[in-house]
């Protein structure tokens, strides 16, 4: 069974809104991410992502609850060694080079030497950044920016890389290449955790979840129990099944679950045959979107004065 490397236990923040106004941000949140998994934060915009990873990491304090990392709680320094971070809007010193900017990281980071050379050519290969070596950060554009964050984040081969809305400002080319080289540091090991309201990010890359909704996580867990979870589809021909509605060509279609798949194949008519017995592909946005919606009734009113 994994450990989990990152963990809240309802944890709370609030933090000072207009005047005297306290803003709960995050409301009891409970959060396991296991060792070795890819895990997707899920969230619309001011959701709680953000703040429950700046929380992680040391660069917000105040909260209530526990969080750990690595099993132990969060407060001592030398855990964050072990991570590496991209914020969502990170910030750069613009007056520094690529090379020297990445080898000071490294530095601090615990690299000298012959370790921190191969270690920043590790990332220029990774990333194509070796030809931009010389340049400074002022010069980068947005999907550069991007590109560098990364870089500096996986430079020191962290055991845990958490990445905050990592795919913002890339081209299509630059998504795929991302997906591509987070793919590379878990098979090296690494556990990932990043945030996106983007669901065929996660769909793709992670094998676990969180929905986090208005600073409530609403359920976690494995990404193909919830794949698992969508309907089964059964398209026959000859005498329908008692439910099954028309599919074209003569066929008949029937959706049922899979805790129903025995009883449904065992009482099929005689003569039916089974053309094909497929899952139905779950619409992860769909699902998303109706699963934050029940929980705050998202959208209600609109659907209802369109309705009117």
């Amino acid at each position: 069974m994994m450990a989990d490397l990152l963990s809240f236990s309802a944890v709370r923040y609030a933090y000072r809104g207009d005047w005297l106004n306290r803003i709960q941000a995050l409301h009891g949140v409970d959060l396991t991410v296991p060792a070795g998994s890819a895990f997707g934060f899920l969230g619309a915009n001011g959701a709680g992502k953000s703040t429950s990873i700046k929380l992680a990491v040391g660069l917000l304090h105040g909260h209530t609850g526990e969080i750990r990392l690595f099993g132990e709680r969060i407060g001592d320094h030398r855990l964050r060694a072990r991570i590496g971070y991209l914020p969502e809007h990170p910030y750069f010193y613009e007056n520094l080079q690529v090379d020297e900017y990445l080898r000071y990281l490294g530095r601090l980071s615990g690299l000298s030497g012959a370790d921190l050379t191969a270690a920043c050519d590790r990332v220029y290969q990774l990333l194509d950044l070796g030809d931009l070596r010389r340049r400074g950060l002022r010069s980068f554009s947005k999907g550069m920016r991007q590109r560098f964050g990364l870089a500096q984040a996986i430079l020191h081969r962290p055991d845990l890389v958490i990445l905050d809305e990592p795919f913002s400002g890339l081209d299509p080319l630059w998504r795929a290449r991302f997906k591509e080289v987070m793919q590379v540091e878990r098979a090296r090991g690494a556990t990932l955790f990043f945030s996106s309201h983007i669901l065929g990010d996660v769909e793709e890359i992670c094998d676990h979840y969180a929905v986090i909704d208005r600073g409530t996580v609403l359920e976690q867990g494995r990404l193909r129990d919830l794949v698992g979870a969508a309907p089964l589809v059964l398209t026959g021909e000859g005498p329908a099944p008692q439910g099954a509605g028309p599919a074209g060509d003569g066929h008949w279609r029937l959706e049922f679950g899979e805790d129903r798949r025995a009883d449904v194949l065992a009482s099929l008519p005689t003569g039916a045959r089974v053309v094909r017995l497929e899952r139905q592909r779950l619409a992860l946005e769909d699902w998303f979107v109706a699963r934050v919606r029940a929980h705050h009734g998202a959208g209600r009113r609109l659907a209802e004065m369109s309705q009117g």
